[in-house]
């Protein structure tokens, strides 16, 4: 199996797997989508909003901004020995108070770990009216994209690689299926563009982490 980095900026990835099934290809897929763990706000205890918008559409708000991850620095809340309790192994807290009239951005969330932040800091909450303000505590914990999508690290998506017309013409050459078929099915351009909580080869290397560790459960129960 052999990868080629076609691509890369800050938050896109675009490379090449060769040597690799159709169905290992979708399990890739799948796997960085659903399995790569990264934070996302799961707990929010609201002191006082009397903007327009209800407590439950301010937490989910809350829940989908995507924060910078370090996997390695937290606990999956179910495997920390606090028991899924909260501390600061496998929770970062972040504070909110605001007061009208303004407008209320990520980057007024304040984190307890200078290292998991709101990923782009200028997206809005809510819009406060003169009068109106917002205090809260949220908490953060890992989770994976199968559980919930505020969890998913981006959009990951694959084709089959072509024989050189168009955008990949410097991969010419290939030799395709005798019916005319422009594709080959062991080799195949991966397109991955995080929403910032990990960097793009950050989530593939979680999600082939994973798949490792699922092979060895496997082999353990044969």
């Amino acid at each position: 199996m052999k990868i080629e980095i076609l691509e890369k900026k800050d938050n896109t990835l675009k490379f090449v797997l060769e040597g690799a099934t159709p169905a290992f290809a979708n399990t890739l897929r799948r796997t960085m989508i659903s399995e790569t763990p990264v934070l996302a706000i799961e707990d929010v205890d609201i002191f006082d909003n009397n903007s327009a918008i209800y407590d439950e559409i301010l937490a989910q708000r809350l829940g989908l901004i995507p924060i910078t991850t370090d996997p390695k620095s937290y606990n999956m809340p179910d495997d920390c020995t606090c028991k899924a309790k909260g501390c600061s192994k496998c929770t970062v807290t972040f504070a909110l108070s605001k007061k009208g009239p303004c407008t209320v951005y990520s980057g007024d969330l304040k984190s307890s770990d200078k290292d998991a932040v709101p990923a782009d800091d200028k997206i809005p909450i809510v819009k406060l009216a003169a009068h109106q303000k917002v205090k809260l505590e949220a908490m953060a914990v890992l989770g994976r994209g199968k559980e919930h999508a505020k969890w998913q690290p981006g959009v990951i998506s694959y084709e089959y690689f072509s024989d050189g017309k168009g955008k990949d013409a410097k991969h010419s050459g290939e030799r395709l299926s005798p019916d005319g078929s422009r594709y080959r099915d062991d080799k195949f351009i991966f397109y991955i563009e995080s929403n910032g909580s990990l960097k793009p080869e950050q989530i593939v290397a979680e999600a082939a982490k994973a798949l490792a560790e699922k092979a060895k459960e496997f082999e353990k129960e044969l």
